[in-house]
């Protein structure tokens, strides 16, 4: 359980992610009972790396810098230029653009 090892307050990783206390818990929780489905992919790596047991303090604040230090309110857009950056051997670029284009285009589902 990632709960009983966390090396940060919860407070702390509201301060380097950018989330909310109350989103971190869910976030926790979630990834405690496996529901990986509701947790952002730049979590479950973290969680992850925080639950080895080497983990360093270090080298969570350095994967949070580089995964968070953006936090502009748009950490979704994040998440996905993270995805794609990290993944663009394995995807179709072109089809994404494609659907975001086409999502534009017709007005987006907001």
């Amino acid at each position: 359980m990632i709960q009983n090892n966390l090396l940060f307050s919860i407070t702390e990783l509201s301060n380097l992610t950018g989330k909310t206390r109350p989103t971190i818990y869910k976030y926790v929780n979630a990834y405690d009972n496996g529901e990986l489905d509701l947790i952002p992919y730049t979590f479950i790596k973290l969680f992850e790396l925080m639950s080895k047991p080497n983990a360093k303090r270090k080298d969570i604040v350095e994967f949070c810098h580089a995964n968070f230090s953006n936090n502009d309110g748009d950490s979704d857009i994040n998440e996905i230029t993270k995805l794609l950056k990290d993944n663009k051997n394995k995807i179709d670029i072109a089809k994404i653009k494609n659907l975001i284009e086409e999502e534009i285009k017709n007005g987006g589902t907001n």
